[in-house]
């Protein structure tokens, strides 16, 4: 996964994180990522945002 995005001045309150894939990922990868990713989904719709004890231990830099 890629750090998230921010958007332009316009759209601040939204976010966008990426995921790079190969183009050799078989089906049943890219199922089980898709599960993993709508499980997350469920999972923080459920529980709401990180603390922000947590958002500070998150790391947000590609060269972290």
């Amino acid at each position: 996964m890629l750090p998230a995005y921010t958007m332009p001045p316009d759209a601040e309150e939204v976010k966008v994180m990426r995921a790079l894939v190969k183009q050799t990922l078989s089906k049943e990868q890219v199922d089980r990522l898709a599960a993993d990713i709508e499980q997350a989904c469920a999972t923080l719709e459920k529980k709401g945002a990180a603390h922000p004890h947590e958002r500070r231990r998150m790391k947000r830099t590609p060269g972290y």
